[in-house]
């Protein structure tokens, strides 16, 4: 009996683990949309799309997507375009089961008074985020930025 209460609990242990890490598989170089992500310079952001259609301080809009800039580095990319896939080729316009399929079980949910609801998926290593806005089953907005 006594082994095999031991052998249930390492099972369960080994079962737990195992589960906890399938979550945790979203590297930080993936936290992309668009070919834009967290990190990249204010430089490397004018050569590859140019100069943004408006600018008010820090908040930098282009025609598919915005950027908030701290010190020289984008910050978040937010976009509502279907035109800008995540490298797992998520877009604005899919159903949300997608993300299941392409991310897992996410990181956090957030449902909002408005009838959205908030999908969060975080790097391995914990210093990025990239955010699902869904509505009525409907990817309406993704959003990539470094963790605070």
């Amino acid at each position: 009996m006594r082994n095999f209460l031991a052998a249930l609990i390492c099972g369960a242990l080994l079962l737990s683990s195992s589960l906890c890490m399938a979550s945790a598989t979203l590297e930080a170089g993936k936290v992309i949309v668009g070919g834009i992500f967290p990190g990249m310079t204010v430089n490397q952001l004018i050569d590859g799309f140019g100069q943004p259609n408006y600018r008010d301080g820090d908040d930098w809009a282009y025609q598919n997507f915005t950027v908030e800039i701290e010190r020289g580095i984008v910050e978040k990319v937010s976009t509502r375009s279907n035109d800008m896939p995540t490298p797992e080729g998520v877009r604005v316009g899919q159903a949300a089961d997608v993300l299941n399929r392409s991310y897992g079980s996410a990181d956090k949910v957030d449902y909002d008074d408005d009838g959205s609801v908030e999908y969060e998926y975080y790097s391995v290593d914990g210093s990025k985020k990239i955010e699902f806005t869904v509505m009525n089953g409907v990817i309406t907005k993704i959003s990539c930025s470094i963790r605070d």
